[in-house]
């Protein structure tokens, strides 16, 4: 009713306004507009109609991560600009335009529906292809390796001399420097010498009977850690050694995802990080017993396991799926152009090296 007092009254002030009213005439008008708007405003506040949501505006929102939130989609967003941009025209330098180009003919060949399009389906088979690819791979080149530096003498197994010289000729030092070269690589880069620290620290966690020197099993443990089944082998020892508190070689659900008995990652709660352990709890208990077993955390470790391919897949996807429908464009993933680049989906040995 107030409401149809307010239209009437603003029509008829509208009329008069049209007719070249008096001065007077107008200050009656604005005067009688004012009152209905005094009016309208207290009939709200004695029925409390509230004007607008009572929630906090989403700007505002700091529950969860709906800051964090907001900032990622802005983010998203113009890294798909750039993204659109790139596939228009040419890098501005030869890495970024080789990774793109590899991105590209990667994205075409997961795309096994050729619709354009990455679903979770596609990129879960896809990675899991590519980890196989790598294992396979890893387990030739190591033999072949292991051959050619195993010279001096051939014996059967390799010494951490031989493959430092095989290390350096691969870096283009000759003979003579191999030689003749102090211990503390003076003159060396950098980068070389800390890739030597690596190498020995990585040689003596693979060398399980003699400290200087690797068999064919040791030396793929040491190169390839994630293609060594004695590796694999000594994380499940190592985990239940960790985790099973009632010591019966097995570990339960609590055992499994307790918090305080694991490393919990910076960007995950305390909660989040129990709930996704107590669903890859669910997928290691294969027979659904409550508990799990050497055996069963073999096979859950071992990475040719395909829910290792599933978990990345997801993981890709939540982060790159910019608007949300579940599924990649090639723009997104452009846009994301260095996390695929380091993913099993582009370069399985690198991230599986990162991890190990």
């Amino acid at each position: 009713m107030l409401l149809l007092m307010l239209v009437q009254v603003f029509v008829r002030g509208a009329s008069m306004i049209k007719s070249n009213m008096r001065l007077h005439v107008r200050l009656r008008f604005w005067v009688g507009l004012a009152s209905a708007y005094v009016l309208f405003m207290g009939f709200v506040h004695l029925l409390q109609v509230p004007l607008r949501s009572n929630a906090l505006h989403s700007h505002y929102d700091l529950s969860g991560e709906g800051v964090f939130a907001k900032h990622r989609a802005a983010v998203k967003k113009e890294a798909e600009k750039y993204a659109q941009a790139a596939l228009k025209a040419p890098a501005a330098d030869m890495e970024t335009a080789q990774q793109i180009s590899l991105l590209k003919e990667t994205f075409k060949k997961a795309d096994s529906s050729v619709d354009g399009l990455l679903d979770l389906a596609e990129l879960s088979s896809w990675i899991s292809t590519k980890i196989k690819e790598h294992l396979t791979l890893a387990l030739k080149e190591n033999f072949f390796m292991f051959t050619a530096i195993d010279q001096d003498p051939r014996n059967g197994m390799v010494s951490w001399d031989e493959f430092h010289h095989y290390f350096l000729k691969q870096h283009g030092y000759d003979d003579k420097y191999i030689q003749e070269h102090k211990k503390n690589h003076k003159g060396m880069p950098r980068e070389l010498k800390e890739a030597i620290m690596r190498d020995k620290a990585a040689w003596s966690e693979a060398a399980r009977d003699n400290p200087e020197h690797l068999t064919i099993d040791e030396f793929l443990a040491f190169r390839h850690p994630e293609s060594s089944h004695a590796t694999i082998l000594s994380i499940v020892e190592e985990t239940i050694g960790r985790l099973d508190v009632d010591e019966d070689n097995k570990l339960s659900e609590d055992e499994f995802s307790d918090p305080d008995m694991n490393e919990v990652p910076d960007d995950m709660t305390l909660e989040q990080y129990k709930n996704e352990r107590l669903k890859e709890f669910r997928i290691a208990d294969e027979d659904s017993n409550g508990k799990v077993d050497r055996r069963e955390l073999l096979r859950y470790i071992d990475p040719r396991n395909i829910h290792h391919a599933e978990k990345e897949a997801v993981n890709l996807l939540s982060a790159a799926d910019t608007n949300q429908d579940g599924v990649l464009t090639l723009v997104e993933v452009l846009a994301q152009r260095e996390m695929f680049m380091r993913s099993k989906m582009v370069d399985a040995a690198k991230s599986f090296h990162d991890e190990f």
